[in-house]
């Protein structure tokens, strides 16, 4: 029987509306896989580092499950928050970002070692001679200085440092702000001449020294931060896994699947010799925000960075 033509038209334009909702959260979804995220960064192949995870928790939680990787840190927070992405490996910047978020929950996090621990930190460096002193000098002057950091949402590479100069006092902005895509190359900014202060990772700032020790006459350090905490592997709610089921696995995958977590361990440097996931601490995130006068301008600078 021939169907009325209003009636072949009210279920194209259901079946249309249908896919625009179906792909309102980009193109990964539509396939009906769930989707594990992370952020691109030049010095590792993270999609190859997911995979064996993706591989793991298809089988598991008996769901198609695909790896998409996000420009950087802020575009994975969003998608996490708009439904793009499902289970998100977040470095701390992102992790903080996503630590109240509606429909989010952290899951689990990298356990290392203690010397992983120590060593995951940032530190403000300006060029002798040409930067700012202190970073009290810093914090009070920012307008006249030009700084490059790591990557934009970086945490060791740019959000420590700015909570640090928040908790200073400072208020303006910089003269000017570069994001030169690695740690190193804020360090080489520096160096270049091309900013007067630089925010980025302590290892590579150590290296540097270490192959050039006359670098310390050149270079001074400002500040150094305190041990930065990995960042969490975060869970959307009411997406394509079972968040309850994703944290009892990744809880265990030191066991189930030692290789699939030796491979995401190894890209990212904060997680190297990790030999489990534990359960995430919150208390330890909001550490990061020290020398605040209150919980309330600490909260306040967090929304203003992390935003």
């Amino acid at each position: 029987m021939r169907m009325p033509r209003s009636f072949r038209r009210t279920v194209a334009l259901l079946l249309a509306l249908s896919a625009g909702i179906a792909g309102a959260d980009g193109g990964e979804r539509t396939n009906g896989a769930a989707v594990l995220a992370t952020y691109a960064y030049p010095k590792y192949d993270r999609a190859a580092a997911l995979q064996p995870l993706a591989d793991v928790l298809a089988a598991r939680l008996k769901t198609p499950v695909t790896v998409r990787l996000f420009d950087s840190p802020r575009a994975l927070v969003e998608a996490v928050r708009s439904g793009a992405a499902d289970l998100a490996v977040t470095n701390t910047f992102a992790g903080l970002a996503l630590l109240d978020a509606a429909q989010a929950q952290p899951l689990a996090v990298f356990e290392v070692p203690r010397a992983t621990a120590e060593r995951y930190r940032g530190v403000l460096l300006a060029r002798v001679g040409a930067g700012p002193d202190d970073d009290g000098a810093l914090a009070r002057t920012a307008a006249q200085w030009r700084i490059a950091q790591a990557v934009r949402g970086s945490t060791s590479g740019g959000l420590v440092q700015d909570l640090h100069l928040a908790a200073l006092g400072r208020r303006a902005d910089y003269a000017a702000l570069n994001y030169a895509g690695t740690h190193e190359g804020a360090l080489a900014a520096l160096r270049a001449g091309e900013a007067d202060v630089a925010a980025l990772a302590e290892t590579p700032w150590r290296d540097a020294l270490a192959r050039e020790p006359a670098l310390a006459s050149q270079v001074r350090e400002l500040w150094r931060s305190p041990p930065i905490p990995p960042g969490p592997l975060v869970c959307r709610d009411g997406g394509r896994l079972s968040c309850p089921a994703a944290r009892a696995l990744l809880l265990e995958l030191h066991r189930e699947a030692p290789a699939a977590l030796a491979a995401l361990a190894g890209a990212w440097s904060e997680a190297a010799g990790a030999t489990r996931l534990v359960a995430v601490d919150r208390a330890g995130y909001l550490d990061l925000a020290q020398g605040f006068r209150s919980a309330g301008e600490r909260e306040a600078a967090l929304r203003r960075l992390l935003d």
